[in-house]
């Protein structure tokens, strides 16, 4: 029962749910906050897109479940050579809660006392769905002077039952490298519309995120703070060597989020463990395996 009234809490939630806040899940500081740049090069940042760059030459996959395995999420992300914008990063997303299941035409209320009895309930009329999203994310860096920008677009498809919806948004963003300490802002989900084939609309709220990144020897420190929404974002890494390095973070819906990530030759193996604030919903978990300088 109290797996019921958590997966309905969340069906309720992804009605304006966006699956781009996976894109920033694994959450290393010297890569995936708003004014850091991963300086081996190895993690794309698409929480800004402004810190990647043409350089990078990556493949990578995310895998995760939440909540106890309630949602899982999957993330595959490469980047690309075009003739107009030179190279151009792509992320493709899809996350699901598998098994729900649609009592919609198990109750017959025969004697129409807007009670549910027993003797009303047609078991074998109770069948199972499933709630899926699938996002494309293109990104896209640009230079100027000691400035880098970038942008995001994104488009999102979501599938509930027979229902549908398609969103799209931007993220804009912008940071400055003073060596040892970045200075970074994003503008996330801009212009964001989402159109139900029920002909809602609703929006995700949009978010101006404030970053500062700190290296100093072998740790590295991020903080951020979204202005619109009284967000907030911390994190710290501690670079063992060039081969390990190991993570905490913690934000306004975790508690802590721990990880390390291992590099070896061209191959990087990443795990982190997500405790949330509400430790009803139980733990969340990541897994990344990619290849960098391809």
């Amino acid at each position: 029962m109290k797996t019921f009234f958590l997966i309905s809490f969340l069906i309720q939630f992804l009605f304006s749910y966006n699956i781009f806040s996976h894109s920033q899940d694994f959450r290393i500081s010297s890569s995936s906050y708003t004014a850091s740049i991963d300086n081996h090069k190895k993690i794309y940042n698409f929480f800004n897109p402004a810190c990647n760059t043409d350089q990078m030459k990556n493949v990578y996959s995310v895998l995760g479940s939440q909540f106890n395995g309630i949602l899982e999420n999957q993330q595959l992300y490469f980047s690309i050579n075009t003739i107009l914008l030179e190279r151009i990063y792509i992320g493709l997303l899809r996350t699901s809660i598998d098994d729900i299941y649609n009592t919609t035409s198990a109750w017959n209320d025969s004697n129409q006392n807007g009670n549910v009895d027993l003797n009303e309930i047609d078991y074998d009329m109770i069948s199972t769905f499933t709630h899926s999203n699938i996002g494309l994310l293109l990104s896209k860096p640009f230079y100027y002077k000691d400035l880098k920008f970038g942008i995001n677009t994104k488009f999102d498809i979501l599938s509930m039952l027979d229902e549908k919806s398609f969103s799209h948004s931007f993220d804009l963003g912008m940071i400055r490298d003073f060596k040892k300490l970045n200075i970074g802002i994003v503008f996330k989900d801009f212009l964001n519309q989402t159109y139900w084939t029920t002909g809602y609309k609703n929006n995700v709220k949009s978010k101006l995120f404030f970053g500062i990144n700190y290296d100093f020897k072998n740790i590295n420190t991020s903080i951020d703070i979204d202005i619109l929404n009284n967000d907030y974002l911390f994190g710290s890494t501690y670079v063992l060597n060039k081969s390990l390095s190991f993570l905490i973070s913690k934000t306004s819906l975790e508690k802590f989020n721990l990880g390390f990530i291992l590099n070896y030759k061209n191959y990087n193996i990443g795990y982190s463990y997500i405790i949330p604030q509400n430790t009803d919903l139980g733990y969340s978990q990541r897994v990344l395996i990619g290849i960098s300088n391809l």
